[in-house]
């Protein structure tokens, strides 16, 4: 038994359990360089199409032809913004988001090569507008927080289960924090925020730390 559980633990030690049960995707933070400055391709949302009017990055679901989600991520990108895979640069996964709602994001980065904006023929069925944020705007400008509170309403009888009283009715969970950005009167929030704040974080210690090198 020993040595079989050693072969599990050595299959994968960061297996995500239960991952089936999740809507499984992957996006990309889309990196350009544009007259000499970096910036992040998002994309508006067209209003006929989930989560509508909102910015994301280019991404989607997991499809069974995607062998992989870095696949996934390539795939929606090309499609999403209109550019060829071809120029599309991958330079790796940069992590893994699990949100309340049920999804498991894979997130990707990756370069353009492209010299502009016009070259992307985008999907106007799903994407209303580009909106193209120059990286040092979120070195510069901190997101507002605010927090959002998690509520559980069971849809099954907690006394049949002889659970707790406390969880005969709703229960409330953690809150968690919510972030928003405001670039040129468009807001980045939700999950899209989350992954770039972070992004900025790592990029920012790696800059500080490289400069002591």
């Amino acid at each position: 038994m020993k040595q079989k559980l050693t072969e599990v633990l050595k299959k994968d030690s960061f297996r995500i359990i239960g991952k089936d049960r999740y809507i499984n995707a992957g996006v990309l933070i889309a990196l350009v360089k544009l007259g000499g400055e970096e910036c992040i391709i998002f994309e508006k949302r067209s209003l006929n199409i989930r989560q509508g009017g909102e910015i994301s990055f280019p991404g989607g679901k997991f499809e069974k032809s995607d062998k992989t989600s870095a696949e996934t991520a390539i795939r929606e990108t090309s499609e999403e913004l209109g550019v060829d895979r071809e120029k599309i640069e991958l330079l790796g996964k940069y992590g893994t988001l699990i949100n309340n709602s049920g999804m498991l994001l894979d997130i990707y980065v990756g370069y353009l090569n492209i010299l502009s904006v016009e070259e992307l023929n985008f999907n106007r069925e799903e994407v209303e507008k580009l909106v193209v944020v120059p990286l040092k705007f979120f070195k510069e400008n901190k997101p507002k927080i605010e927090r959002i509170g998690v509520k559980n309403i069971p849809e099954f009888s907690a006394k049949d289960y002889n659970l707790p009283k406390r969880y005969y009715n709703s229960w409330s969970g953690n809150s968690r924090k919510v972030y928003f950005y405001n670039y040129k009167d468009e807001i980045i929030w939700g999950m899209t925020a989350e992954i770039i704040f972070d992004f900025i974080e790592e990029l920012y210690k790696m800059e500080v730390k490289n400069d002591f090198k």
